[in-house]
């Protein structure tokens, strides 16, 4: 989404935004409330050094890096979050042919679980954590083929540090590799806000409702006390929306999300880890109608109806505009959504060359007890 020129000429210092971090119409004018360079740097001593300032050192991480079968930045990325103070960094292998020979020192490995999906080894990869240390102050979800700054060490403390007491999750502005705006967030699903998508775009849904903003699971930070509170990902879905649900039962729960500023960012690649599939669209379509099922009471009956309804527009636009393949996957999407509502155990994943885990386990070795989580909670606070 092209930038304004208020936020082009902005002082490039990187900090967290109040609230949603846009202004009516879309630009990213607001004001920024915590700065991490200003409000809070402390002064230069007199040999020239700046004295430490403990909040941003005292902010416990734990960062939970998902791969399938690895990515060529994985080494980096991983050498990147081990260098952050506080951060203990686990990688969670969902492939299971994949052996990694060389790993930076201190990322702890876990595979041989299989082709369990994102949001089920973020999961799993918390509570072997919780196994054997104290409950961290922020679960860092990471995707194996993010590339972080080279400040990411000096920065990421500073920036989690500077998060307010009542936020929930801190989201980060994503670039593509070549330097473009990628994708970094959404507007949570409803009828209302699924039609004005249609009408008038993602980037002007997010302008209308930024309460409603939420990051997408590439990259973000959340609190662990509420993360174990809400129980995690949800193991029912496999691949999309589980960040969504996520977000859509923080924000159930009363909690807020900050963002980064447009200083700091991240630099992710769509699609990079998994590349294209046909299966990958009707999973889609598969988890939307899993997101129904679980907020049926919230969304309303309607939901189901105009989300079809938009999948079928978005074809015929593409069609007309003579892109056959945009028009064939969000036909394959739309096939996902309605055999997902009349056939609640399709599970297409679990018989495809993926070999994906079927729910009934995943859930079992992925689902974070309440019972367990609650005493995480207890000894966080």
């Amino acid at each position: 989404m092209p930038e304004s020129q208020a936020a082009r000429t902005r002082p490039a210092r990187p900090g967290l935004q109040c609230g949603n971090g846009r202004a009516e119409g879309g630009d990213r004018r607001a004001v920024t409330c915590l700065c991490a360079l200003d409000r809070l740097r402390p002064p230069i001593g007199q040999a020239g050094h700046r004295s430490v300032n403990l909040r941003w050192i005292m902010q416990n991480l734990l960062a939970v890096v998902v791969s399938y079968g690895g990515s060529a930045h994985l080494y980096g990325l991983l050498a990147t979050l081990t260098a952050v103070p506080g951060c203990q960094v686990v990688l969670m292998e969902n492939h299971v042919g994949t052996r990694h020979t060389r790993l930076p020192d201190g990322v702890r490995l876990h595979q041989g679980h299989g082709n369990v999906g994102y949001g089920t080894a973020v999961n799993l990869g918390v509570r072997l954590h919780l196994d054997d240390h104290q409950p961290p102050d922020w679960v860092l979800v990471v995707n194996s083929d993010v590339v972080l700054p080279a400040d990411t060490g000096d920065m990421l403390p500073k920036l989690l540090g500077e998060a307010p007491d009542d936020a929930g999750a801190v989201g980060f502005p994503i670039r593509t590799g070549d330097g473009r705006p990628g994708r970094e967030s959404s507007v949570l699903p409803s009828p209302r806000t699924n039609a004005f998508m249609t009408m008038r775009g993602e980037a002007a849904a997010e302008a209308r409702w930024p309460e409603l903003r939420y990051p997408v699971g590439a990259f973000f930070a959340i609190r662990a006390a509420a993360f174990l509170r809400l129980g995690g990902f949800d193991p029912s879905y496999w691949m999309y929306y589980e960040e969504t649900d996520l977000f859509c039962r923080l924000r159930s729960m009363g909690g807020r999300i900050v963002w980064a500023d447009e200083a700091w960012h991240v630099v992710h690649d769509g699609g990079a880890t998994t590349g294209s599939s046909p299966l990958f669209h009707w999973e889609l379509g598969r988890s939307a109608a899993i997101y129904f099922r679980r907020h049926r009471d919230t969304l309303g009956l309607s939901w189901p109806g105009v989300h079809a309804a938009q999948l079928g527009v978005l074809a015929a636009r593409k069609l007309v505009t003579g892109r056959p393949a945009a028009t064939a996957r969000a036909l394959r999407i739309l096939r996902g959504l309605v055999a997902g509502l009349a056939r609640p155990e399709w599970e297409p994943p679990h018989r495809s060359v993926w070999r994906v885990v079927p729910t009934v386990t995943r859930t079992r070795i992925g689902l974070l007890s309440s019972g367990a989580a609650q005493g995480c909670v207890e000894s966080i606070r």
